[in-house]
């Protein structure tokens, strides 16, 4: 994982954990200015990328 991806996770945890999902959505604006990229929750049970696999 690279560094901008670990500082990305971890400002968005952050925000998640100070202010619940409108933390974390101010937490993509604040990453997504400076360059950093956005973190999605994705919801859907199925997806391949992200789904849990037993």
């Amino acid at each position: 994982m690279s560094f901008r991806e670990r500082l990305t996770r971890a400002l968005h945890a952050v925000g998640l954990r100070i202010a619940g999902e409108p933390g974390g959505r101010a937490a993509n604006v604040l990453t997504s200015l400076l360059g950093l990229g956005r973190i999605e929750r994705c919801t859907n049970p199925t997806c391949t990328n992200c789904a849990p696999t037993a």
